[in-house]
């Protein structure tokens, strides 16, 4: 039984994998490929009008539009850029490499995290920091775009056995999906949640889902710290 339940995990993670990167390749195209060309028709336009003497009026506001524009595009492919890129696991302490994260994440956003970490043991293995990195990744990226507030918190502990981590905010909440075993992938929207269950039930951990509409949003995961 257990065996039957680890292959189709792995099952739908290798699919929730494919159906991401489909997922980040449409992002791209919806996002910051369409700023881009907006903002090199803004330009052209604006090129055309200073050949006829525009007025100033009429173009700061203009090249303030390309300015956010802009921005938003260099966000947006920074961020679809650190989703994949290594963050050297093999060197670094767990404690290291989520730091890092959370350091990239309040660059990349101007949130803040609230981060607390209690002492961890040394030798975590490398599948379980490859987990809660992208656990934590997930986490914050579902805060930030939906919670609908700028802090967030993380606790990281040991209870001898486990590593624990909690990610909370205080935001807009929602109701969370039914997922149970023999559900497939979900909904793009359940494709984040499903991939951090999944991941931490691969290692023979624990996930756990709160939330509310108006209640805010709790993830707590509990992986065994040398799997």
């Amino acid at each position: 039984m257990n065996q039957r339940m680890d292959d189709s995990a792995s099952h739908r993670l290798l699919t929730l994998t494919e159906e991401q990167l489909s997922r980040i390749v449409l992002d791209i195209h919806d996002g910051p490929v369409q700023y881009l060309f907006t903002a090199l028709s803004l330009i052209t336009q604006l090129q055309q009008e200073i050949d006829h003497e525009a007025t100033r009026a009429t173009l700061v506001p203009r090249l303030a539009r390309i300015a956010t524009l802009l921005e938003s595009s260099l966000y947006e492919i920074k961020f679809c850029i650190g989703t994949f890129r290594p963050p050297e696991f093999h060197r670094r302490t767990l404690e290291s490499v989520l730091q890092g994260l959370v350091i990239q994440h309040e660059e990349w956003t101007g949130s803040t995290v609230e981060l607390s970490m209690e002492p961890l043991p040394s030798d975590v293995s490398l599948a379980v920091k490859i987990a809660l990195y992208r656990i934590l990744q997930e986490a914050l990226s579902n805060a930030y775009k939906h919670a609908g507030v700028e802090t967030h918190h993380v606790r990281l502990w040991s209870d001898g056995t486990n590593i624990c981590m909690e990610v909370t905010d205080n935001g807009t909440g929602f109701t969370p999906p039914e997922m149970d075993d023999k559900t497939s992938t979900g909904t793009a929207e359940h494709l984040g949640i499903r991939g951090m269950r999944d991941r931490i039930s691969l290692l023979g951990g624990k996930f756990e889902l709160q939330s509310q509409p108006g209640e805010g949003t709790r993830v707590t995961v509990r992986v065994p710290a040398h799997v």
